[in-house]
């Protein structure tokens, strides 16, 4: 909760900051926010004990909500800048079979389990091309928080399992973008990449948007992450998210 706080307060002040920065040459500022539903699949894995999303904890789509502001400029050899902040979460029901989880045994019957997936990455990169055709291409560091926690009864008493990893991870970033003249109009994508010992966390996004005079915009895409974690704080997770969204921008 501080974490997400500290995010959302510094994307305050960057805005707060934008009538001095739109004042200076050459320089861009811009924000944007959305919230969606994405398909979840995939399983998380505790010392053996394998529990699929779907199968066992009744997951099918989580709430996502993404904050992002950037600063874009022509200082030479000084690299453009991205924050961005990703929550995934859901919660739920579901009656099982019955499955093992961090080493308790849960009956068969209903559970109780949510999850928890945050996301915090700063995305320095530079712009080589920049007209009708925008290329980036840098570095993304990303800060993964996951908890996992599953409520239910073992041998028919209540029994609770939490699960939780941190790691960070440097990535690949490459970005394009292709304006249409005099429209406002664009369409582009990303990715951001990793594979090393056993893990991969990956994830693209294809978009086309609207930025009006008014310095507000509106975009359309679909995004899709997976991450693959090979005993990271004792978890090991194969997870895939993805689903169309629907952002509001705005740029100065």
């Amino acid at each position: 909760m501080m974490r997400k706080t500290l995010v959302l307060a510094a994307a305050a002040g960057a805005l707060a900051l934008t009538p001095a920065v739109q004042a200076a040459p050459l320089v861009n500022v811009y924000a944007g926010a959305f919230t969606w539903n994405a398909d979840v699949s995939g399983f998380v894995d505790t010392d053996g004990d394998r529990v699929d999303m779907e199968n066992d904890l009744g997951f099918d789509r989580s709430r996502q909500n993404v904050l992002y502001f950037g600063l874009e400029h022509f200082v030479p050899l000084v690299p453009n800048v991205r924050l961005r902040h990703m929550a995934l979460s859901d919660s739920g029901r579901t009656n099982t079979g019955g499955f093992d989880f961090d080493g308790v045994e849960f009956d068969s019957g209903e559970v109780r389990s949510s999850f928890d997936l945050d996301m915090t990455d700063l995305t320095l990169y530079y712009t080589p091309l920049d007209n009708m055709v925008k290329l980036d291409a840098g570095l993304n560091v990303r800060r993964i928080d996951a908890e996992f926690d599953v409520r239910g009864q073992e041998g028919g008493f209540p029994a609770e399992a939490n699960k939780t990893a941190r790691e960070t991870f440097p990535m690949l970033h490459l970005g394009a973008r292709v304006n249409l003249p005099f429209s406002g109009f664009y369409a582009g994508g990303e990715i951001n990449t990793i594979r090393y010992d056993g893990s991969r966390i990956e994830d693209y996004t294809a978009r086309v948007g609207w930025v009006s005079d008014f310095l507000l915009g509106v975009e359309l895409g679909y995004s899709h992450f997976n991450i693959k974690l090979d005993d990271v704080s004792g978890l090991d997770t194969d997870l895939e998210f993805g689903g169309p969204y629907l952002a509001l921008s705005v740029s100065f």
